[in-house]
């Protein structure tokens, strides 16, 4: 089904999605503010995992994706076709239930608050669950002792204790913020929390990390990841602007908690990012994906794993073990740890482990200007 002329006409393609063990429709197309605004209007959402908008499947779902990018874009619909004519053996089963809808008033009140992105999925996904557990009986008229028998279920599953904590936060807000009742949920077990120390790279490791054979703009990433100790979410935020060469600082808008920050820009990082610049030339975020849009965590975990693999480090690490690196490497060359945690933007040390294999030394002047020194100066 299409509308109108296709000459400069933005496309949305669908196709067969299976989400949480349900059958959707995939909305596919390049990021784009207007096509996201239809797509929200058509009553889509969106999904982490699979990197795209969906809405149910169904007929009626469908004449609302044509309806809402009407004028806006061409709707190829040819996925949909394919898929109709798969032998019905070969299609999964839908589920047998629908999985909970958490409150508008929930998710309305974690955005007024200015929880980020990431926090409001985990929490409605955890709420649910919460709701799917207590399937039939009315959210709010469910009591202490029910929350406690979904925390003994939690145990019998053997979720983790992150994930524990996670599924009583989610709950505490919606009766504690959302209904404003009394504080009844800090009653709550909350599991034991373990502290492993935080897996770090050796000064040699790290430099033979950045020096493997890689493009200009993968290089960039993990050059500004290790120098500046930023979250992937961060590295993926920062635009042009936020790099303030002069003072050798980067500008880190809206971390974690909604924290602004600044942190170091090394001059072999300054360098990295100018080589990529000259090649790749993003036009409004520092790092962007296919057709401009936002580059994905997935994709940038694996170029930290490539790299990995080209510099012959056979360990079990992540990406963020070059953000702990960058924290031990200078808490080891005596750097005061109320430094490194405003670097970081934490309000605690957690993430700071005692190793050897020293590389980089923060010195803050009397102008406040901050310098790295070390293999990332380029000694």
């Amino acid at each position: 089904m299409a509308d109108g002329n296709t000459g400069d006409r933005k496309e949305v393609r669908l196709a067969p999605l299976v989400h949480r063990k349900e059958r959707r429709i995939a909305l596919h197309f390049p990021y784009d503010s207007d096509l996201i605004a239809a797509a929200k209007a058509a009553g889509a959402r969106w999904s982490n995992t699979h990197k795209c908008w969906h809405v149910p499947n169904g007929r009626e779902q469908v004449a609302a994706v044509f309806n809402a990018f009407k004028g806006k874009a061409w709707v190829d619909y040819s996925g949909l076709k394919a898929e109709a004519k798969e032998p019905a053996a070969a299609r999964p089963k839908p589920a047998p239930k629908e999985r909970p809808t958490v409150p508008e008033a929930y998710v309305l009140k974690l955005e007024r608050l200015r929880y980020s992105p990431n926090t409001i999925r985990t929490y409605t996904s955890m709420l649910a669950d919460f709701m799917a557990f207590h399937a039939g009986r009315e959210l709010d008229q469910l009591k202490e002792e029910d929350i406690h028998a979904y925390m003994d279920h939690l145990v019998k599953r053997k979720v983790s204790a992150s994930h524990q904590n996670q599924a009583v936060n989610a709950i505490k807000f919606h009766f504690e913020k959302v209904l404003g009742r009394p504080r009844i949920v800090h009653r709550i077990d909350r599991p034991r929390k373990g502290k492993p120390l935080p897996k770090v790279l050796s000064e040699e490791e790290v430099k033979r990390l950045l020096d493997a054979p890689m493009n200009s703009k993968h290089r960039a990433m993990l050059m500004l990841v290790y120098s500046a100790g930023l979250r992937s979410g961060e590295l993926l935020a920062l635009r042009p602007d936020d790099l303030d060469r002069a003072r050798g600082l980067l500008r880190v808008q809206n971390g974690k908690g909604n924290k602004d920050r600044y942190t170091l820009l090394s001059q072999r990082a300054v360098e990295a990012v100018d080589t990529y610049f000259s090649e790749w030339k993003p036009k409004r975020m520092l790092f962007e994906g296919q057709n401009g849009g936002p580059y994905s965590r997935q994709s940038l975990a694996k170029v930290f794993q490539a790299a990995m693999q080209k510099a012959g480090i056979q360990r079990d690490l992540t990406l963020h073990s070059l953000r702990h690196s960058f924290a031990t490497h200078l808490l080891e060359r005596g750097t005061d740890i109320r430094y490194i945690q405003e670097l970081l933007g934490h309000a605690s040390h957690d993430g700071v482990a005692a190793a050897p294999g020293a590389m980089a030394v923060i010195a803050v002047g009397a102008q406040g200007h901050v310098q790295v020194v070390g293999v990332l100066a380029g000694d």
